[in-house]
């Protein structure tokens, strides 16, 4: 869209009947590297779903939210990320948009020794309900492995590190 920047150019390159209220309306242009369609408008390069609810009345800014503690956020009840479809959206919250891809699995919960800030491994989780089992004290265990005693408190409880040993 580097010719012109109306909303005509924009919706030619949407394809889908836009008769058909349930469909989807897939953007046929770019996409980014996390699979939502790009577009240049007005000098901006915009998420093709805002610029579509944005041109649809659906948000007043087409810009994407700066602060994640706002609303504003374009969540897809379809979850196709290139869908321009309005019905298919809906404004909310960061939060709202996360929750709603963990619960219909676009999105896994890293748990345990494969969270980005595990400190622990399988073999050091066994050892702390090893320890633990013989009498050593959690403070004693958390003492020596540079940790906090409520979090070795919660690998013995099994609230952390489920599943593991």
């Amino acid at each position: 869209m580097t010719r012109r920047s109306q909303p005509e150019d924009f919706w030619a390159r949407v394809t889908g009947n836009r008769s058909e209220r349930n469909g989807c309306w897939p953007w046929q242009g770019a996409a980014n590297s996390t699979g939502y369609g790009t577009v240049r408008y007005q000098g901006r390069t915009l998420a093709a779903h805002r610029l579509a609810a944005f041109l649809t009345g659906l948000i007043d800014d087409p810009a994407a939210p700066r602060d994640r503690r706002n609303t504003g956020f374009i969540l897809h009840s379809c979850d196709n990320r290139l869908c321009c479809n309005p019905r298919h959206m809906r404004v909310g919250t960061y939060a709202e948009n996360q929750l709603e891809a963990y619960g219909r699995g676009r999105r896994v919960a890293f748990k345990g020794s494969t969270h980005a800030n595990a400190k622990q491994t399988p073999e050091s989780v066994a050892l702390i309900k090893d320890m633990y089992a013989h009498g050593v004290s959690q403070e004693a265990i958390a003492c020596l492995l540079h940790v906090s005693q409520s979090g070795i408190s919660k690998i013995i409880l099994g609230t952390s590190y489920v599943g593991t040993v």
